[in-house]
């Protein structure tokens, strides 16, 4: 009987025990306590003019010829056209301004030396000031067919190093 009563008074004192415990806070995940810093946050992503001028996706004809089979495809040249357009929507509301063509001038220079002015000029169909995705496509769409004197769906390295011929305004 003595043992009986031990092991009732253990199982008493070890519920006691671990029902102590219950009344405090659990930590179940990281301090949210108010605090005298502000909390770190990841920098931006750089905008295109923090990019080397080598780097971004239009820089050139090794660049754009993504599978090196020694062509740029019309598919390679427009993925590479809407990345550039995606690093230069600074803004993310998919229209490229004024401001974003400035900020991007040297990546611009690298597509036949044009200018915010230039591109605005040539590619702004609706003349509202602003480049919208379908815009830029119909631009870099336009430029593509130009480069490829000899319409077969790609530019080869003689058609690239050849003089380019400027590039008419969109729709006209």
């Amino acid at each position: 009987m003595p043992l009986m009563r031990t092991a009732a008074l253990l199982s008493v004192a070890l519920c006691a025990f671990s029902l102590a415990g219950c009344g405090q806070q659990k930590q179940t995940g990281p301090d949210v306590s108010a605090s005298e810093t502000a909390p770190v946050v990841a920098p931006p992503m750089p905008a295109v003019t923090a990019v080397p001028g080598d780097a971004h996706p239009m820089a050139g004809f090794d660049t754009l010829d993504r599978d090196h089979d020694g062509r740029i495809s019309s598919a390679e040249h427009a993925q590479a056209a809407q990345a550039l357009f995606e690093m230069i929507d600074m803004e993310h509301d998919g229209n490229l301004s004024m401001d974003e063509l400035k900020a991007a001038a040297p990546a611009l220079a690298d597509i036949d030396g044009l200018t915010p002015d230039k591109l605005m000029a040539i590619a702004d169909a609706d003349h509202d000031g602003k480049l919208t995705l379908a815009e830029w496509m119909a631009f870099a769409n336009a430029r593509f067919g130009l480069l490829d004197r000899n319409d077969d769906g790609f530019i080869d390295r003689a058609e690239w190093d050849a003089p380019h011929p400027p590039i008419p305004p969109v729709g006209k």
